[in-house]
């Protein structure tokens, strides 16, 4: 649009860091900005927020938070020690986006991380049974990554049904939520996202 066009420019233009420690408008903007999207979104203010390049590097932000997560729960340090000390890691999914392996390679987890479980019956949405008793045979932590819309059929899973698995096994919950997420704002199709809220970290691509 030509209002983009113009902030493009002008932020050649300028060409500031809005991060450097000498002025710290650009962060305070960013946490207003962030703010506000978590009322949007119907989040609660234990939600912390950055921006991003876009829905890869959102997932993959996400996945390198529990990946320390990860090392807290084993007593290493991934960021010390290398995501080797953490052994063979697991990161459970029904219809994980390609996003999400990209991620797992980038950070050292590896692609072969990804676990896909059983989905229902015509669907890309988890089976919460089925993710129970893949979580019954995983031994120690791992990631479960929940979708709020997925890429092919914009399916969601049962975001609160998983959520409330971590009150019996021990996994971080990454949801994306890349385009899924504006079901809030629509009256009709703000019960697909019930449970967001419960995310451990989650992806919102704003350009969606």
């Amino acid at each position: 649009t030509p209002a983009a066009l113009a902030g493009d420019w002008l932020t050649a233009t300028w060409d500031q860091n809005s991060f450097s420690a000498l002025d710290g408008a650009g962060q305070r903007l960013e946490r207003e900005t962030i703010g506000w999207l978590r009322g949007l979104f119907g989040l609660s203010d234990q939600h912390q927020g950055t921006l991003v390049s876009g829905a890869t590097m959102s997932n993959t932000v996400g996945l390198a938070i529990a990946r320390e997560w990860l090392g807290e729960r084993l007593g290493v340090s991934p960021a010390q020690d290398g995501t080797g000390a953490l052994g063979a890691v697991r990161v459970l999914s029904a219809a994980a986006h390609s996003s999400v392996a990209k991620g797992l390679s980038m950070l050292g987890m590896g692609r072969r991380a990804l676990v896909q479980v059983p989905a229902l019956p015509g669907r890309e949405a988890a089976d919460p049974a089925a993710l129970e008793r893949t979580l019954q045979q995983t031994d120690g932590p791992c990631i479960v990554v929940a979708n709020a819309g997925t890429v092919n059929t914009a399916d969601f899973d049962d975001l609160r049904a998983i959520a409330d698995l971590r009150d019996r096994y021990d996994f971080w919950l990454h949801i994306d939520a890349a385009f899924g997420a504006f079901a809030a704002l629509s009256e009709r199709h703000a019960h697909l996202i019930d449970g967001l809220d419960l995310a451990d970290s989650l992806c919102i691509d704003l350009h969606k």
